[in-house]
């Protein structure tokens, strides 16, 4: 900082005025636009694979929500995985299994995520008993555009964990 001029003071002696120069402005400019430079290139390296493991997570919650459900209602829920289509192949259903089965709601992975591999034997579903348990443990494996993979394990017990 550099002491801009002298002012004479009602109270006593001089005072001094403080204030920054237009220099000392344009290197706090440059150097804040150097760093958002580089936080950006950062932030678009690591952008597929924060969406990889936000879609994991929004899966593994619609799973204990599906869970939580069965447990709280005492009817079977499930989340079924559609995998017959490649315009479907991104997205799975929670489903009420009632005196007929009714579809609660339908979500899309998020863009660039995709299912890989849904490792179930009878069919892509994880149905859930009145105890919270599963009817079949398996495995579902999402990967991002970069050929990143997640894998969420779901147990017999019904515990349900991302690896």
């Amino acid at each position: 900082m550099k002491l801009k001029s002298k002012i004479n003071s009602p109270v006593g002696g001089p005072k001094f005025e403080k204030s920054f120069s237009l220099i000392e402005l344009l290197i706090i400019v440059v150097i804040f636009t150097i760093i958002s430079g580089i936080s950006f290139t950062i932030f678009r390296e690591f952008e597929p694979t924060m969406k990889l493991n936000g879609a994991a997570r929004e899966l593994i919650t619609d799973l204990r929500y599906a869970q939580q459900l069965t447990v709280s209602e005492q009817v079977r829920h499930g989340i079924r995985f559609s995998t017959t289509t490649p315009e479907t192949s991104d997205e799975y259903r929670l489903i009420r299994y009632g005196e007929a089965p009714e579809e609660i709601f339908t979500k899309q992975l998020s863009e660039g995520i995709e299912f890989q591999k849904i490792n179930f034997t009878n069919q892509p579903e994880v149905i859930f008993n009145s105890y919270g348990a599963v009817q079949e443990a398996g495995e579902i494996v999402l990967v991002n555009s970069k050929n990143a993979t997640t894998t969420i394990d779901v147990r017999p017990s019904g515990f349900i964990q991302k690896k």
